[in-house]
């Protein structure tokens, strides 16, 4: 049995694009109302600020994922202050996510359960420390988790060792100890079998993959929740 048990947050432990989807509409409400802008044109500028971010400017860590960053590149781009606009930008879009977040099914009945058995639990993911303690808390599953680390923190992402040797060293277990659970083949089921950690993949949407790792794939939280693997 394991000892302990590190998870993925967006898209494991909820579905991070339903809720940026909403978050994004009300983003393109704010924009045509406040900033004057267009849906289509403010979408547009939006994508390539996003791009602009992740891809020309940072290349690594959790600021690629900054929200305020996006925010700021997108109104440059627009040619609007963004000190006028920025923060009201930011509680837009967080709140209305925040706001509609669920967890997956049987995904706290899962990580209570571990919680009872002793396992210790962490979390690891490629974001800033802040809005993950929010979406934690928002999704009632603080009260369960003994440690986090994120890209913020580490200045890597996934499947950067570092970020998989620092969960295990927060957790104070060793690898062949502790089991994974990750959405993404490539950061999160790679990344945890190259440091020794045994992975889950979740595929909730049953996508067909051909996968060279060797993992165990698990469709559904309720599907493990008397699992050998944990209790």
């Amino acid at each position: 049995m394991f000892k302990a048990v590190i998870f993925d947050i967006d898209g494991t432990l909820y579905s991070y694009a339903a809720n940026d989807k909403i978050a994004v509409e009300s983003l393109c409400e704010y924009a045509a109302n406040i900033l004057h802008v267009e849906e289509s044109e403010f979408r547009t500028t939006y994508n390539e600020a996003r791009r602009i971010v992740k891809e020309e400017r940072l290349k690594d860590g959790g600021a690629r994922h900054s929200k305020v960053l996006f925010f700021q590149t997108t109104l440059e781009l627009l040619g609007k202050s963004a000190f006028h606009y920025v923060l009201e930008m930011y509680d837009v879009y967080w709140n209305n996510f925040l706001a509609n977040m669920k967890p997956f099914a049987g995904v706290v009945e899962f990580i209570e359960k571990l919680h009872r058995a002793g396992v210790k639990i962490a979390l690891c993911t490629d974001m800033t420390a802040h809005i993950q303690y929010r979406k934690i808390k928002q999704l009632g599953l603080n009260k369960f988790i003994d440690s986090m680390v994120t890209s913020e923190e580490t200045g890597l992402e996934k499947p950067a060792r570092e970020m998989f040797e620092l969960a295990l060293k927060k957790l104070n277990v060793n690898a062949e100890d502790a089991a994974f659970f990750g959405d993404s083949l490539e950061r999160d089921i790679e990344g945890a079998a190259k440091v020794g950690i045994t992975p889950f993949w979740y595929n909730d949407k049953g996508i067909f993959q051909n996968i060279n790792i060797p993992c165990v794939e698990v469709h559904s939280y309720r599907e493990i929740l008397n699992s050998r693997y944990f209790f």
